[in-house]
């Protein structure tokens, strides 16, 4: 968007000698907008530090660190769906054949969000709303926000669901904040269906769910009141993945055999009172080592 505005203004100038006064006219405040850093009318700036129509957001948006950690995610279902980290190692995965862009459906692969159960889930499919960007030396975050829609009709509760996406050197974080603007008390279920890109399933060993797991083949576990980390250690990458959460409790653990899923789930029904400002929250981060 940038440099489409670099070459708006470059064929501006080149034009101005044939350009009607009134017309001139119009374009300076514009133009003068644009480079103090202000939305021209119609438009308002976007996280990404470029312009866009009122209304319309990017389709995805980048996270980056110094030391060359890069993440994308999409507002169709906030999923992180791409994640390699400093030496360019891929930590998410996907089914084969899965398509991050098509946003027809829910997406096989990446961190889909489940929400309000895993039975009904919407959030996958809904489109988020960006909110906010806060990049600093220590981290690059992005703030999603999706609230009732065309795609809730079978979940009448007026809640909010925000995820704040948090990518650090050598970790990502998700923060869930769950609010009720409605005038009664919902239940909900919920949970981050993350995708990993593993070796072989053979190679990998989880640990933390009491006692190390192999995965001999496919499988969907259900391990309950876990409330130390868990490990994911693939032999075949060289490389270790710390997960801990807090508010949900509980891991799915499921694999074809060949992919690996390892979802934090609340899978006990959730309370969320009523009020704008009582919070209901759920954090999950994943940390890569060797």
């Amino acid at each position: 968007m940038i440099r489409s505005l670099v070459v708006v203004s470059a064929i501006v100038s080149a034009c101005a000698f044939r350009m009607p006064f009134s017309s001139r006219s119009r374009m300076a405040p514009i133009m003068q907008q644009i480079g103090q850093g202000r939305a021209p009318p119609g438009m308002k700036p976007r996280p990404d530090g470029t312009f866009g129509v009122a209304g319309e957001h990017l389709p995805q948006y980048v996270l980056e660190m110094d030391n060359g950690a890069k993440a994308m995610v999409r507002t169709y279902g906030c999923n992180v769906y791409t994640w390699t980290t400093a030496n360019g190692v891929e930590i998410m995965g996907a089914a084969p054949g899965a398509d991050p862009i098509a946003d027809n459906g829910p997406y096989l692969g990446g961190a889909a969000h489940i929400f309000p159960s895993e039975e009904a889930c919407f959030t996958d499919r809904m489109k988020f709303i960006p909110e906010e960007r806060a990049k600093k030396l220590s981290f690059d975050r992005m703030i999603f926000k999706c609230e009732p829609g065309s795609e809730t009709s079978s979940f009448p509760a007026k809640f909010e669901y925000r995820c704040d996406v948090t990518l650090r050197d050598s970790s990502m974080e998700w923060d869930v904040v769950l609010v009720n603007k409605g005038d009664a008390p919902y239940e909900c279920t919920l949970g981050i269906n993350t995708n990993f890109a593993i070796s072989s399933a053979s190679a990998v060993t989880i640990s933390g769910l009491g006692g190390d797991l192999s995965i001999t083949g496919p499988c969907n576990d259900l391990y309950t009141g876990i409330e130390g980390p868990v490990t994911i250690t693939d032999s075949g990458k060289g490389q270790k993945l710390t997960l801990t959460q807090k508010g949900y409790g509980d891991y799915v653990v499921s694999s074809d055999g060949t992919n690996l899923m390892v979802m934090p789930f609340k899978s006990t029904p959730v309370t969320i009172p009523v009020g704008k400002y009582k919070e209901t929250k759920f954090y999950f981060k994943v940390d890569v080592s060797s």
